[in-house]
């Protein structure tokens, strides 16, 4: 499970894996932070990009990046950042903040 905040609306999505989550968030929006990501345990993970996102005079393109685990202090565990969510989407049992919390306290090691 990843689970990714929009930071703008401060909106939660669950996604299955990582290849879902960065099919869904496009890397212009990633590099300007506009999404954050956590791993199922509640780690912050960040983007790392292989190809660059592209601005052109007409045109911009999406990089391509994958996520690994965050240097410290990217951005706060999702125990502690699911409080300031707005709306939750995701399959069930991931749509509201105590069930994520729930849920990262049935996952930790």
């Amino acid at each position: 499970m990843i689970f990714a905040v929009e930071t703008e609306e401060r909106s939660l999505q669950a996604f299955a894996n990582e290849a879902e989550a960065v099919a869904a968030c496009e890397g212009l929006d990633v590099e300007a932070a506009i999404w954050l990501f956590w791993s199922n345990d509640g780690t912050p993970l960040e983007p790392v990009f292989t190809v660059p996102n592209k601005r052109g005079l007409f045109a911009v393109k999406n990089g391509v990046y994958h996520l690994r685990p965050a240097e410290a202090l990217h951005h706060a565990h999702l125990s502690e950042a699911v409080d300031e969510v707005l709306t939750f989407e995701g399959p069930e049992p991931f749509t509201s903040a105590s069930a994520i919390k729930a849920h990262l306290q049935a996952a930790k090691p």
